[in-house]
């Protein structure tokens, strides 16, 4: 059968053709020439805030970091950065540009305190050798066209998330007076001699706690007896501490810490928050005791035939591995890491130093302590049966077996599924950290 085509049907079809190549001339430039003038506005934005931008980053490794930026219109940004108090107090200057790549981006060219954090080598950054903190310094811009003050990009390789938000002329001047490197004076709540440290705000009191290393601050209260926890990560600025997730109990809302400061005569930090002023406070026990938290640490373990590891030993009166456990050598083998072997053997645990000789791991004596006796107020005792080994007559394995074995005990602090800190129960001024 012929097929027969209505040439009413051809015209339409024709003018429906015609009209399609219409629709696609709309615009009046290519799409080159479009992202190219986004670009520019982005050009004229990053350079053209008269007082710079505060930046906030997040790395992949955790933690957070901010930065304060000045984009020239010569390709050329000056930058702080609260990575460390050095880059918080000496500004940078490095070369940036703005490339049409799949999305415009914003591109890092020249070694910047950006890329300290991305850097691959562990001992730049504190990361894991080859990965560095997981950040980045190519980034690409995410439409925010509803807020021309903040910008949001995404890192290319590591999809690190930076925040710019413009700054004001009273936040510029404090940058370049040093204010960002001011506020690292709150690193000095390290120096506490206790492991619990209190603040009270509007008449409650909150157990506060800090790590530097990850960058968090918890907060622990009491509603009653039961226990409430609050955690968010924290940076510095150009005024303090400022939280990336606000804490509010009730009327009070804490945004961060500004007013810091410091007395190195009698070891104490006071700051304002919501408006009131505070100083922290030692204190010897927690606010509510985990009366639990000692046998889970224990069993925990056990029920899987390994043990808990410490790398530094006791912190002690606000020294880091206070017996100096790290100095231990047995012959060419070198100190790798203490454990805590629950079970180690039918009726006993293993206490000791783990070394590395010829690039395996190796025991060489442990001290063997008794099963702990778990009390009714939430402390574990430690008692010795004797020693396996050719234990060391002086020096830091003889010191640290002597202090766990305080009469006193220890309070359990559990941090996560796998790891604990265990504290003195005589003055909270001793604790190690275990990790499994």
């Amino acid at each position: 059968m012929k097929n027969y085509y209505n040439p009413i049907f051809l015209l339409c079809l024709l003018a429906g053709l015609m009209s399609c190549e219409k629709e696609d001339s709309v615009f009046e430039q290519t799409a080159d020439e479009r992202l190219n003038a986004t670009l520019a506005d982005y050009q004229s934005q990053l350079s053209g805030a008269p007082y710079g931008w505060k930046g906030v980053i997040y790395p992949g490794a955790g933690g957070v970091y901010s930065f304060y930026f000045e984009f020239g219109d010569n390709n050329r940004v000056t930058m702080y950065s609260d990575f460390g108090l050095e880059s918080a107090a000496t500004p940078k200057e490095s070369s940036y540009r703005l490339k049409a790549m799949q999305t415009p981006s914003l591109i890092f060219d020249t070694y910047s305190y950006l890329h300290v954090l991305a850097d691959p080598s562990g001992s730049v950054n504190g990361g894991e050798n080859g990965d560095g903190l997981k950040s980045d310094y190519e980034f690409s811009f995410q439409p925010n066209p509803d807020n021309p003050d903040e910008l949001t990009l995404i890192g290319t390789k590591n999809q690190t998330r930076l925040v710019l938000i413009k700054a004001t002329q009273e936040e510029a001047v404090a940058y370049d007076r040093g204010d960002l490197a001011k506020s690292f004076v709150f690193s000095n709540i390290g120096k506490y001699l206790t492991y619990f440290k209190r603040i009270t705000l509007e008449g409650k009191e909150y157990e506060i706690a800090v790590n530097q290393i990850a960058r968090t601050i918890t907060l622990t209260w009491l509603e009653g007896s039961t226990v409430s926890s609050f955690t968010t990560a924290y940076y510095y600025s150009s005024t303090g501490v400022s939280f990336i997730t606000p804490f509010v109990n009730g009327s009070v809302t804490v945004n961060g810490f500004s007013n810091i400061t410091w007395d190195e005569t009698k070891l104490s930090l006071g700051f304002t928050a919501a408006g009131t002023s505070l100083v922290v406070k030692e204190a010897a026990k927690p606010l509510k005791v985990d009366v639990d938290a000692p046998k889970r640490w224990y069993n925990a373990a056990l029920a899987e035939d390994t043990y808990w590891v410490s790398e530094t030993g006791f912190h002690l009166n606000g020294v880091d591995d206070a017996f100096n456990v790290n100095s231990l050598t047995n012959g060419t083998a070198y100190y790798y890491f203490y454990l805590y072997w629950p079970g180690y053997g039918p009726n006993y645990d293993g206490f000791g130093p783990v070394f590395v000789n010829d690039n395996a791991l190796a025991l060489y004596y442990l001290d063997a302590p008794g099963t702990p006796t778990f009390t009714n107020d939430g402390r574990v005792l430690f008692s010795g049966l004797g020693t396996l080994g050719t234990y060391p007559t002086s020096g830091p394995a003889l010191a640290i077996r002597d202090y766990l074995y305080g009469s006193s005990g220890f309070y359990l602090i559990q941090l996560s599924d796998t790891t604990y800190d265990m504290v003195s129960a005589d003055d909270a001024k001793g604790w190690i950290h275990w990790e499994k």
